[in-house]
């Protein structure tokens, strides 16, 4: 499945790999929050730092590209609609001002699916599961191994059923369903037998766990902050503080 997609774990040494699971979901809630009002300086700064640190974990440009094709589509449609507005008698118009805007809030979205690809890349479901548990167990009212579960199923599944969206795909185009003129047809036809593939594996996921007396009651792994991590998030509010400048 590794090498079908590039949303799963990838072993390796990098920087991003050493770095512990809690300090990666901080930096991504810190950096996610700051670039969605970040200016060019800091979207441009934190850019250059995910290439390199994306290169560095073995994560080719090209093909992150391509797994991320559909989301890419998204954002032309996100771009149409905040470039294109609307006079008052209902004529489209298109200005310099208009486009760079819709371009600062595309570059924004993407960057912040950059960095959860970055994190589900370089970090074990277990330890991603590990941080979440630690961060959670202090909010009352919250079952923090239970939630944790949750978003751990969630990350080792999700690479299963874009799998399956692409596989379905190559076969409907074998039959031809998509040149169906219909919209409407074909998102059905994309929709409906993939939904029922993802409910069927999620009942049999679930048989199988109790069939094996599953419980969030499982011994975690190790986390240890290191000096890296200080490093890391130092950078990070140096990066950070760059969305500030006048």
């Amino acid at each position: 499945m590794g090498e079908l997609t590039s949303f799963g774990f990838t072993p390796g040494r990098s920087v991003l790999h050493r770095l512990d699971p809690r300090t990666k979901q901080m930096l991504l809630i810190l950096l996610g929050g700051v670039c969605l009002k970040g200016n060019i300086v800091f979207l441009g700064l934190l850019s250059l730092t995910l290439g390199l640190l994306g290169r560095g974990a073995g994560l080719s440009i090209s093909r992150l590209i391509a797994e991320t094709r559909y989301f890419l589509y998204l954002l032309v449609v996100v771009f149409i609609a905040r470039a294109v507005r609307f006079s008052g008698s209902w004529i489209p118009v298109v200005s310099m001002g208009s486009i760079g805007e819709a371009g600062m809030v595309c570059w924004r979205l993407f960057l912040v699916v950059v960095m959860g690809i970055l994190l589900v890349a370089t970090t074990r479901v277990a330890h991603i599961r590990a941080a979440l548990v630690w961060f959670l167990t202090p909010v009352p009212g919250v079952n923090s191994r239970m939630a944790a579960t949750m978003v751990g199923l969630v990350v080792r599944f999700l690479p299963l059923i874009l799998f399956q969206a692409a596989e379905m795909a190559e076969a409907q185009r074998a039959r031809c369903i998509d040149r169906r003129k219909n919209p409407l047809a074909r998102l059905m036809h994309a929709t409906i037998p993939l939904f029922r593939r993802v409910f069927l594996g999620a009942d049999e996921l679930a048989a199988a766990m109790q069939a094996r007396c599953y419980s969030d009651y499982r011994t975690l792994p190790d986390l240890t902050f290191s000096r890296l991590d200080t490093i890391s998030l130092g950078a990070a509010l140096m990066i950070s503080a760059t969305a500030f400048l006048p």
